[in-house]
């Protein structure tokens, strides 16, 4: 997160015309690949009059940040996802007005009410006073004549002219956009593929102007990494490595540590395990070449993340689940791979999935690097058979359950007919939830299912059969970052990858349901994932560096 000392008497911004607004958020597109996921049907146009309502409030009104810790207003994202989910316009409405506006900032002008022109655009990157100036400039960039989704994300996120530019004049910062587009939870990336999916030019100008006042901390990993590329690494196999053989490895490699790393800590991370970091994402030889490599790799990304998140989050059967926040972001991106991807290159195919990829093991080290023990994970029952007693998260819903007659298939004491598939009513919940990131979570692993839940297990140790091994890369690390006690430094087992089977995505949506709450079955919202909370700690560590520094 980052601190930004906001104006003292910010300025409103000029509305926009009812004219300029109608062309940023047209009627949805179709989705943009046969990999993006698929909607639900609306309740006729109701839910779609609904939904660009609220958009364009939204964009109207609000500023991207919500509070001056760089926490990102959800409420498009929010919209977007159960609407695409089926949800009702009074379920749209109550989603934007109960859930986001109480807490939103108003949208201002920059200081000194600065226009970003092409001669600017570097000077203000990275403050977020400037949002509303670079959301101007994108406006003029997505509805110039002739412009494209493509033409717009190649320039500004994936060329060399906007990322590291040889020919910038001395004192300019380089502008690292693909950096800043996976920067503090990969959110502009997120935010950029809802532009992308629904074909919404207002998202595509929220998530660049987004990109650009966000932060390039993580310079020695993307930047360094992927611009201009290391293509004699040492540590670059010549045959192709698959992402999950890179968490093994990481597993097992003792330099890693086991605990959650404090706010403070990221910095001194970069600076020590940077270098070890970007060794292990070289490994992965992700070069897109055509529609069957984009697939493959997709897929590699999806388990990685599934992995990382879900059974990450799991202590066991009987303890809570802790439906980890910081890596449930790496499910949720990983949805609009294939919506940016219809748009771009096979080349920034490529570097897309390889900052993401990146961003998200070193998201994975940030939160502990949690064992992945899948051999109990998968030992549990699925959704709807019942679990033991000792289970901390039951498998069948909780309250008054359908009695179906006894004619129906299977009978009606069967589980199967009470519930015959888990995924709608869990959807359902899913919808009415008050939590944004719930539904983002949930759509995200619905859309996995689809994809690849026929899986079946020893499906992975077949595939990585032809991975070819790797070991722990020698990098040292360098000296002046993250300390660490000997007892934080350990290396775990290595998965037993015969077990893993594309059940995994209905169990971590199971889980995260349980952990967030059945409300529409009269459980209450248990509150984890809210943003009151983590607005708590933040205020908390403000007052304790504060003492610190008194």
């Amino acid at each position: 997160m980052v601190n930004t000392i906001p104006p003292a008497n910010p300025i409103p911004v000029s509305p926009s015309s009812a004219e300029v607004l109608a062309r940023l958020f047209p009627t949805p597109a179709y989705p943009p690949s046969v990999l993006a996921p698929a909607r639900l049907p609306n309740a006729g146009p109701g839910p779609t009059a609904a939904l660009l309502k609220t958009l364009k409030d939204n964009h109207e009104r609000s500023h991207v940040f919500f509070n001056h810790y760089s926490f990102h207003n959800h409420a498009a994202h929010h919209l977007l996802a159960i609407w695409a989910l089926g949800a009702s316009g009074p379920l749209i409405t109550a989603a934007y007005e109960d859930t986001h506006l109480d807490h939103m900032r108003d949208a201002f002008q920059a200081p000194d009410r600065v226009v970003i022109s092409d001669d600017n655009f570097h000077d203000y990157l990275g403050d977020e006073n400037y949002y509303n100036a670079y959301l101007d400039y994108y406006h003029k960039v997505v509805l110039a004549p002739g412009a494209t989704i493509s033409s717009t994300l190649e320039k500004y996120i994936f060329s060399s002219e906007y990322n590291i530019n040889d020919s910038l004049a001395s004192g300019k910062q380089q502008p690292e956009m693909l950096n800043r587009f996976v920067e503090i939870l990969i959110h502009p990336l997120i935010h950029t593929g809802y532009g992308a999916e629904f074909g919404l030019p207002g998202m595509l100008a929220e998530g660049l102007a987004q990109a650009s006042v966000h932060p390039a901390r993580a310079t020695v990993l993307v930047s360094r990494l992927l611009f201009p590329g290391n293509p004699d690494s040492q540590y670059r196999p010549k045959s192709h490595v698959h992402a999950v053989s890179i968490l093994s490895q990481m597993l097992v490699d003792s330099r890693f540590w086991t605990r959650i790393l404090e706010k403070h800590e990221f910095e001194a991370m970069l600076v020590s395990h940077g270098e070890l970091i970007n060794s292990y994402a070289e490994m992965w030889t992700c070069e897109i070449n055509s529609q069957e490599d984009f697939n493959r790799h997709l897929e590699e990304l999806v388990w990685a993340s599934t992995l990382m998140y879900g059974v990450g989050s799991w202590d066991g059967e009987d303890k809570e689940y802790r439906a980890d926040f910081f890596t449930m972001h790496i499910v949720t991106s990983c949805l609009f791979l294939p919506s940016l991807c219809a748009h771009l290159s096979y080349r920034s195919q490529s570097l897309l999935l390889r900052a993401h990829f990146l961003a998200g093991i070193t998201w994975w080290l940030v939160r502990g690097r949690p064992a992945l023990p899948l051999r109990k994970f998968f030992a549990a029952p699925l959704a709807p058979l019942p679990s033991p007693a000792h289970f901390k998260y039951p498998t069948t819903f909780p309250g008054v359950l359908p009695q179906p007659a006894a004619c129906t298939l299977l009978g009606g004491d069967s589980p199967h007919a009470v519930t015959p598939n888990v995924w709608y009513p869990l959807l359902q919940n899913t919808i009415v939830h008050p939590n944004e990131h719930l539904c983002k979570c949930q759509r995200a692993l619905a859309h996995f299912a689809i994809l690849y839940g026929h899986r079946e297990a020893g499906f992975m140790s077949e595939a990585l059969s032809s991975s070819p091994a790797i070991s722990c890369p020698d990098t040292p690390l360098l000296p002046g970052g993250l300390e660490l006690a000997e007892d934080e430094r350990k290396a775990l087992e290595a998965p037993e990858w015969e077990f893993l089977d594309g059940s995994i995505f209905l169990r971590v949506a199971w889980l995260t349901g349980a952990a967030l709450g059945w409300v529409r079955d009269g459980e209450p919202n248990t509150g984890a994932w809210d943003y009151q909370e983590f607005e708590r700690v933040a205020l908390e560590r403000d007052e304790l560096e504060a003492k610190i520094n008194a």
